[in-house]
């Protein structure tokens, strides 16, 4: 199992956000007690999961919030880690899915998913990441080739989940070949 499964990622830096080397994060998790006071995150630092402590959690606006990690205590360090992902330990994350509601899931679990468009095998997800104005999910479409679609209710049905399949609903147009 590579070390990659050991983490689940619940939140990206987007920058630094003071001297005292807050950070700007996009958070992925709709499960606030991952980001309480005393608790244990990791940083994707090239290869290697780093682990920090967080100090300050306070959400702003959507999914944009202000942490602070024990150890970054100044702005220089906490501009090194713009564009890092954060982590928790996946057993960890893993022990809490009986609480979730029936319909909920972890963003891990889209990626890998086989993707079907009009019925048909479309592609496989990739990944997911922040937009502008909210998250795509990155398809790796049958002829390989990369397609974003926003991952909203309205263009992506993820009831298969279970069996590891999503059906996309895209706006007309945005699949124009």
């Amino acid at each position: 199992m590579s070390l990659e499964n050991n983490y689940l990622r619940i939140a990206k830096i987007k920058s630094a956000h003071s001297l005292d080397g807050k950070l700007k994060i996009h958070v992925i998790s709709d499960i606030a007690e991952r980001f309480e006071k005393g608790n244990t995150v990791y940083l994707k630092l090239k290869e290697e999961y780093k682990k920090y402590v967080i100090s300050t959690f306070n959400p702003m606006k959507k999914r944009t919030a202000l942490l602070k990690l024990e150890g970054i205590n100044d702005r220089n360090s906490a501009e090194l880690l713009d564009g890092v992902e954060i982590f928790i330990d996946k057993e960890a994350a893993e022990s809490i899915r009986p609480e979730l509601d029936e319909d909920s899931f972890f963003y891990q679990d889209i990626i890998g998913c086989k993707v079907k468009y009009k019925g048909r095998d479309f592609g496989v997800v990739l990944d997911i990441f922040e937009g502008g104005s909210g998250d795509l999910l990155v398809i790796e479409d049958n002829n390989n080739k990369t397609v974003l679609i926003p991952f909203v209710d309205q263009m992506v049905d993820t009831n298969g989940i279970s069996e590891k399949t999503i059906e996309i609903n895209p706006v007309e147009g945005l699949l124009d070949f």
